[in-house]
C-alpha cells in the first residue's frame, strides 16, 4: 500500500470512527416511564402493504409509555419515515386522547402503484446533461422493463430489465430490505454487452470507441448483499460480488491498461462494508436533518491472477438547515481515496462518474482520491401543493403534489492524480462550480432540476437533471 494512499484511507477512517460516537446519544426514545400510554395504533389505506412493514417504521409502539410533549415530534417523525419508504404518496396521522393517561394514533396511508411493465427508452450517459451534449442517436437504450415494488406487501422489490441499443443487458434484481432490528438481503444478476464504450479520458472528457456489430466488452456479474437495521436510523450492510469481464483485442489495442495486467479476460471479486445513519426529513429532497455514510471496500481482487485489486474508502455527510420562513441551506461533503496511484480503466475512479460537481457535468476528472464540498441555498417559490386530477381513473395517479424551489449553488472540489498526463488538466487543482437554478419536486420521488452553472475554467451552460433511474 502506498504511503499517500494509506494516509488518505487513515484520514477517512478516523472520521468514520468518530461519527458513530457523535450520534450514539441521539437514539429513538425507548420505552420507559412516561405520562401517556399508547393504547391504539389504527392503520387504514394499506390494501397491499403488510401491517408489520408500517409498524416497523414508527418511533412508538403499542403499550409504550410516551411523554406527552414528545408526541407531536414523534408523529412527524413517523410520517417522514413512512414517506421515505417510497411505498406511499401521502401519509396522514391523527392523534386522539381518549383519557388523561392514554394516547391513540390513526394512520392513513395512500399507497402507490407497485407493478410496472412498459417499454423502456433511456439515456446512457453519466448524467442527463452529458447525454444531451453527446447525443447522436447512439447513446440510447430501449427494451422492456418489469418492476414489482412492495412485493408480497413487505417492501421487497423485483426488477427485470431487457435492453438493447448502446448496451445489451439482461438484469434480474431482488431486494428484501432490513426492517427495524431485522436483517435484510438481496442479490443482483446481470449480463451486459457493449459495442461502444468509453476507453480513455482526454481533455477531461470520456473518449469512446464504437464498432459495427462487434463486441467490444462483455460483463457477467452476480452480487449478494446483506444488511442489518438497528433502531430505525442505523444500517450496516455487506456486499460481495463477482464480475467476469471480457474485452476485445481492439479495445486492448487502444488502451492496453483497460483490464488488469493488459489481459482480455478478468474475473474480479469485490467485497464492501457500509454504515449509514440518516435523520433527514426526506431522502429525496431533504430540507432539514443530517445523514452520514462510511464505506470501505476491496475492489478488483482477481481470481487466478497476480493482480490483488485495491482498497477504497469513502465518506459522505449531508447537512440541511431551515434558515427562515421558506429559506433553507444544505451542504454535502464527499471524500474518497484508494491505496494505489492508478487502477485499470475498467475500475476508473475520480469525480464525474458516480459523483460530480455542478458546472462540471461534461467532465470526468480521473484520480486516486478526491474531496468535494457542495453547498446550496434554497427558497421555496411554490410551497407544496396538492391537486386532484378528476379525469384520471386510478387513485395512485389522480392525486399529485408538487413544489418549486429557486436555488443558488456553490461546489468546491479537488482530485489527486499522481499520474496526471498532458491530455488532462483538471486534476491536482482547485475545482470551483457555481450558479443558480430551479428545482421541481413532485410525487413518486421525482425531482427535475434546471441549472445555469459556471466553473473556474471559463465554462458555463444550462444543465438539466432528472432522476429517471429505474
Amino acid at each position: 500500500m502506498g504511503r499517500s494512499g494509506f494516509e488518505r484511507l487513515l484520514c477517512i477512517w478516523i472520521l468514520a470512527i468518530g461519527l458513530p460516537l457523535q450520534i450514539v446519544a441521539e437514539e429513538i426514545p425507548q420505552p420507559r416511564s412516561y405520562a401517556r400510554k399508547v393504547t391504539a395504533i389504527d392503520i387504514i389505506g394499506n390494501h397491499q402493504t403488510n401491517l408489520r412493514t408500517i409498524l416497523t417504521e414508527l418511533p412508538f409502539q403499542l403499550n409504550w409509555q410516551v411523554n406527552e410533549s414528545d408526541i407531536p415530534q414523534m408523529t412527524e417523525r413517523a410520517r417522514q419515515n413512512l414517506l421515505n419508504t417510497s411505498l406511499f404518496n401521502f401519509v396522514e396521522i391523527s392523534i386522539r386522547y381518549p383519557d388523561r393517561n392514554s394516547v391513540e394514533f390513526l394512520i392513513k396511508v395512500e399507497e402507490r402503484w407497485y407493478i410496472w411493465a412498459f417499454p423502456l427508452f433511456e439515456q446512457e450517459a453519466r448524467n442527463f446533461s452529458d447525454f444531451l451534449r453527446l447525443n447522436d442517436g447512439a447513446y440510447i437504450n430501449y427494451g422492456v422493463y418489469f418492476k414489482h415494488d412492495n412485493f408480497r406487501g413487505r417492501r421487497e422489490s423485483l426488477k427485470l430489465r431487457l435492453l438493447t441499443g448502446y448496451r445489451n443487458q439482461i438484469l434480474f434484481d431482488y431486494q428484501k430490505p432490513s426492517l427495524n432490528q431485522r436483517s435484510g438481503w438481496g442479490f443482483t444478476a446481470g449480463w451486459l454487452i457493449y459495442d461502444q464504450t468509453a476507453y480513455s479520458t482526454v481533455l477531461d472528457k470520456q473518449v469512446f470507441l464504437k464498432t459495427l456489430g462487434n463486441r467490444l466488452l462483455e460483463q457477467t456479474s452476480f452480487h449478494l448483499n446483506y444488511s442489518y437495521r438497528f433502531q430505525l436510523d442505523h444500517i450496516h450492510s455487506i456486499k460481495v460480488g463477482i464480475t467476469d469481464t471480457k474485452a476485445s483485442d481492439t479495445l486492448l489495442i487502444v488502451n492496453p491498461t483497460f483490464l488488469p495486467e493488459g489481459k482480455t479476460h478478468s474475473r474480479a471479486v469485490d467485497i464492501s462494508y457500509r454504515y449509514s445513519w440518516d435523520r433527514r426529513d426526506s431522502k429525496v429532497y431533504p430540507l432539514s436533518g443530517n445523514s452520514y455514510e462510511v464505506g470501505f471496500s476491496r475492489r478488483g481482487f482477481e481470481i487466478n491472477s497476480e493482480y490483488d485489486g485495491f482498497f477504497q474508502g469513502d465518506l459522505i455527510a449531508s447537512f440541511q438547515y431551515p434558515l427562515a420562513n421558506r429559506l433553507y441551506s444544505g451542504s454535502r461533503v464527499l471524500l474518497s481515496a484508494i491505496d494505489k496511484r492508478e487502477v485499470p480503466y475498467v475500475f476508473r475512479t475520480g469525480l464525474g462518474y458516480k459523483d460530480y460537481l455542478n458546472g462540471f457535468e461534461y467532465r470526468v476528472i480521473d484520480g486516486s482520491s478526491f474531496g468535494a464540498l457542495q453547498n446550496k441555498l434554497l427558497y421555496e417559490l411554490i410551497p407544496r401543493r396538492e391537486k386532484n386530477i378528476k379525469w384520471v381513473p386510478l387513485p395512485q395517479f389522480s392525486r399529485i403534489h408538487y413544489s418549486v424551489f429557486a436555488k443558488l449553488h456553490l461546489d468546491v472540489g479537488y482530485v489527486v492524480n499522481d499520474n496526471q498526463n498532458g491530455a488532462n488538466n483538471m486534476a491536482n487543482t482547485l475545482l470551483l462550480g457555481y450558479g443558480f437554478g430551479l428545482d421541481m419536486v413532485t410525487f413518486y420521488d421525482k425531482v427535475l432540476s434546471l441549472n445555469y452553472s459556471f466553473n473556474n475554467f471559463g465554462e458555463h451552460s444550462i444543465f438539466v437533471h432528472f432522476n429517471l433511474a429505474m
